[in-house]
């Protein structure tokens, strides 16, 4: 008897210290988990008195930009949307939980703003989390940094390329709730300057932020929130291989004047101009944005460009007419003269004085078609050259005007 007495006190006892181990404190952050998340549900809005409206802060900040596409006329960028708001229902006093003043949460636990892209590629959605945490601070503050990597529309403006500035958008609203319930506000939008990666066709230049709010009727308002970025293009890699190379072309253009007629070789130069311009332009094409909306000013300047080399070549071919005018009749008309005197007879002695008198005559025009020509020459060099002038300095002074 006195034995079982023995082996039920120390069964006893192992049960005590087991139920005092089991029972043991996990610890002041676990149990602040424990009496926050326990009873909350994140569908909820995070208000003690339902009427109340939760204010959600959103700020923005440009990560990197990839790429301008002015095909298809988006903007393919990344950056950091951070969600800040205050929850009622995830509030404590530091002082009973160990000094903890803030914890770390997974967002797909809590109750988040309803936001979506409007302006996105892809399908209008929600701006839900990937695997992210938040931060939530003992007062009940929020902080919840989304990463968002997205291509967007942006109406593009090609009229003043390689020169030109465009403004796009990252433009975000609610989606179910409306204003009463949920009030959206334009916080910050940056450059992140830690994760900024330096694109080498385009800078960003300026930055704005806006709000709008969207009546649809008296009761279902909502608010838009829009971040805007201007990109300048950076124009140095075109003014290198599209217009230094157009602007040699067209003082090259120039040269065909400066040659001598009898050379022989205006024609040839003209054509191997033309030609070189045309392949040029096959180049630069490809480099140029193949849109309608807007027409760029610098391919007006390139079209007009290949018509002043054409009216060249038109001009050199004519003043070569008139430089060989001359020279093709006296052939024609001695060519004439031998056959007549081929099927005529006549012994008399030559008429000296009129064939003297015939020569002279022809020199006489001659030299007066090469002063005509000499003169269309110098014309046509002026002209080209004044036209060529106005058009690079018009063209250049309006993709350079400030909007």
């Amino acid at each position: 008897m006195s034995n079982l007495y023995i082996v039920l006190t120390i069964s006893i006892w192992m049960c005590g210290t087991c139920t005092l181990q089991s029972g043991a404190d996990p610890g002041p952050l676990y149990t602040l988990y424990n009496d926050l998340l326990e009873r909350y549900k994140p569908y909820i809005r995070p208000r003690k008195n339902p009427n109340d409206t939760v204010d959600v802060v959103v700020s923005y900040s440009i990560a990197s930009v990839e790429a301008l596409d002015e095909d298809t006329q988006t903007v393919a960028s990344s950056g950091v949307v951070l969600f800040t708001w205050t929850d009622e229902l995830l509030t404590w006093n530091s002082s009973d939980y160990g000094g903890i003043k803030f914890i770390n949460v997974p967002v797909d636990k809590l109750w988040i703003p309803d936001v979506s892209l409007t302006n996105g590629l892809e399908d209008i959605s929600l701006i839900l989390p990937d695997g992210e945490i938040a931060r939530v601070i003992n007062d009940g503050q929020v902080m919840w940094y989304h990463g968002m990597k997205k291509r967007t529309k942006c109406p593009l403006d090609m009229t003043k390329f390689p020169f030109d500035t465009q403004t796009c958008s990252i433009r975000l609203i609610q989606w179910v709730t409306v204003i009463s319930q949920v009030n959206v506000t334009a916080g910050g939008v940056n450059i992140e300057s830690s994760l900024f990666q330096r694109n080498g066709e385009w800078e960003i230049t300026d930055k704005s932020k806006d709000t709008i709010v969207h009546t649809y009727t008296d009761v279902y308002i909502q608010t838009e929130i829009i971040f805007t970025f201007v990109f300048k293009r950076k124009y140095l890699y075109y003014i290198i291989t599209n217009i230094i190379p157009v602007m040699l072309l067209s003082v090259l253009n120039l040269g065909v004047f400066l040659l001598p007629p009898e050379s022989g070789e205006k024609v040839s130069l003209c054509i191997s101009i033309v030609l070189s311009y045309a392949v040029f332009l096959s180049v630069i094409g490809g480099s140029l944005p193949q849109v309608s909306d807007t027409v760029s000013i610098f391919s007006i300047y390139l079209l007009t460009m290949l018509l002043l080399k054409v009216a060249t070549t038109l001009i050199t071919v004519f003043v070569l007419k008139v430089y060989h005018k001359t020279t093709e009749e006296a052939v024609y008309m001695s060519h004439r003269e031998s056959l007549i005197k081929g099927h005529i007879q006549d012994n008399s002695k030559p008429n000296f004085e009129q064939d003297s008198a015939l020569v002279k005559q022809q020199t006489t025009e001659k030299e007066r078609d090469k002063q005509l020509a000499n003169k269309l020459n110098k014309i046509g060099f002026t002209t080209v050259f004044l036209l060529t002038t106005m058009i690079t300095f018009l063209c250049f002074a309006l993709m350079l005007k400030e909007s």
